[in-house]
Formats: structure tokens, C-alpha cells, sequence
């Protein structure tokens, strides 16, 4: 009993570190795990994930959390239409990078230094900035968000209002599984 269970905590640490040396966030997906996937694929690559469901705008739909050791998280998301399907993969740890390496904690200022292309977008309430090199959005910093939500409305159209030292917060790409 005891090797069973040795060997079933060796397999799953196995499946963790190899999934964890896929560290690219891109269209495609993060860590193994592809967008438009099963949902219940993700346990496959994150033994540890758990259930949990997200709810915005009186929908609720499925999803698979995945808490670090760092005390960041990796969220797969379902949609409220196709809840088998993985829709939407964010991340907030620092391991996770786009191909040009980009990661949660730069700034604008950096992103705008190396004369990276950005699109902004207000989304469901949220500031939504989109790498378009990557093809992968994130969102600002909390205290970045809010200073720049108090502002008057003209400000939702203004990518240029967001200071340098907004931080990216997390990192997220969204497929369309029809």
C-alpha cells in the first residue's frame, strides 16, 4: 500500500515538473494544455487541479484552478455556452512568459521601451491590454486599474492614460471553440 501510494505522489510530481517546463503562454495554450481542449484534460497536466466555477454577469460556468507553490494560480476556464471546453487560460505566476517573454510584474514602461504593439480593450468591467505580437492580453495591476477606472469615461478609450509603472497582473489568452 504504501509504494502504491509513493508511486501515485512520484507520478504526479513527474507530470507537474514536466508540464512545468513548458512555461510559454501563447494562443495555443500554457503548460501542456491547450485551448479548445477537454476541461477535464487539465488534471492530465495539473494532477492538483481543482473544480471550481466562475460567475460574471449572472452566468456561471465551469472551471480548473491550479495553485503554485508560490502562491500564484493558473485558472482554465470553460464558457457558460460549451462548458466541456477550455476557453480562457490565465495565469498570475511569474513562471509563465509569452514567446517574447513578457510575464505577470513588467510594466508598460518596459513593454513600451521595446516598442511593443498594444490594443486596449474594457471588458465585463476590466481593463483588457492585448500584446499583439503574442496574441496575449492581460490586465493592469489592481491599484493601476482602479486609479485609472475613477477617471471620467473618456479615459475606457485611452491606453495612453495608463501610467509606465502599471504592472501586467496576469496573463490570459481566449480561443473560440465553435
Amino acid at each position: 500500500m504504501r509504494s502504491v501510494l509513493i508511486t501515485a505522489v512520484l507520478s504526479a510530481f513527474a507530470s507537474i515538473t514536466a508540464a512545468q517546463k513548458d512555461s510559454t503562454i501563447s494562443v495555443a495554450g500554457l503548460g501542456g494544455v491547450r485551448v479548445c481542449q477537454s476541461l477535464a484534460s487539465v488534471a492530465s497536466q495539473f494532477p492538483l487541479a481543482r473544480d471550481t466555477v466562475v460567475e460574471s454577469e449572472g452566468e456561471a460556468w465551469p472551471a480548473k484552478l491550479v495553485r503554485l507553490v508560490d502562491g500564484s494560480r493558473i485558472l482554465f476556464e470553460a464558457s457558460w455556452a460549451d462548458t466541456g471546453h477550455i476557453w480562457r487560460i490565465s495565469t498570475d505566476s511569474r513562471h509563465y512568459h509569452t514567446r517574447r517573454g513578457w510575464r505577470p510584474g513588467n510594466t508598460l514602461g518596459e513593454l513600451r521601451t521595446k516598442g511593443e504593439q498594444l490594443e486596449f480593450e474594457y471588458e465585463e468591467g476590466y481593463i483588457v491590454i492585448t500584446l499583439v505580437s503574442d496574441q496575449v492580453s492581460f490586465t493592469p495591476d489592481d491599484s493601476t486599474a482602479s486609479a485609472f477606472l475613477m477617471r471620467s469615461p473618456r479615459a475606457f478609450d485611452s491606453l495612453q492614460a495608463l501610467p509606465r509603472t502599471a504592472r501586467i497582473q496576469d496573463l490570459i489568452v481566449v480561443g473560440d471553440c465553435r
